[in-house]
């Protein structure tokens, strides 16, 4: 595997592998170029959450597997979404982050992003970043295919607690 690559990228070759499917066919499906998936297929292009949902539906697999937020696909009946709903997307992390009892500036804290971007994700002037979603279902614990609408009942999943750096430096210097 090349150092760049992370599970999302890892899983789109994996499944396309095992689909028996070209780079070039799966290019053709979702309407881009074959040299945009070698190049998220080998961890240097990033790839957008509209592209990841499109990807989900062509396997057929969740969110949250092609995510790394599972490590199974699970046998769901999902109803993949073919549009992503800003306001949709939006109105879900704001019921999150009002569950949570969290600002919004407590919350982007605990995801590592900025205020305005929970600000503008939860009004859906702006579309959530992959990284930003991802870090919200592994940190609270909420599967990705509830928040942007594959699925209408809220599935929790496994908190992944990662450690930042400041913790590490105070870890060490104890």
């Amino acid at each position: 595997m090349n150092s760049n690559m992370t599970v999302i990228e890892e899983r789109i070759k994996n499944l396309r592998e095992r689909n028996m499917i070209t780079q070039k066919e799966l290019a053709n499906k979702m309407n881009i170029s074959r040299n945009l998936i070698c190049l998220w297929e080998n961890g240097y292009a990033n790839i957008s959450l509209r592209q990841i949902i499109k990807y989900s539906y062509i396997y057929n697999v969740s969110l949250d597997y092609v995510l790394g937020i599972i490590d199974n696909p699970d046998n769901k009946k999902y109803k993949f979404i073919k549009k992503l709903d800003l306001k949709y997307v939006g109105t879900k992390i704001r019921e999150i982050r009002k569950s949570l009892n969290m600002t919004q500036e407590k919350f982007a804290t605990k995801i590592d992003t900025k205020r305005s971007s929970i600000s503008y994700y939860e009004s859906g002037k702006m579309m959530i970043s992959t990284a930003d979603l991802k870090q919200i279902c592994e940190t609270f614990g909420y599967s990705s295919d509830y928040i942007v609408g594959n699925i209408k009942t809220c599935i929790r999943r496994e908190i992944k607690n990662k450690l930042k750096a400041k913790d590490i430096k105070e870890f060490i210097t104890n």
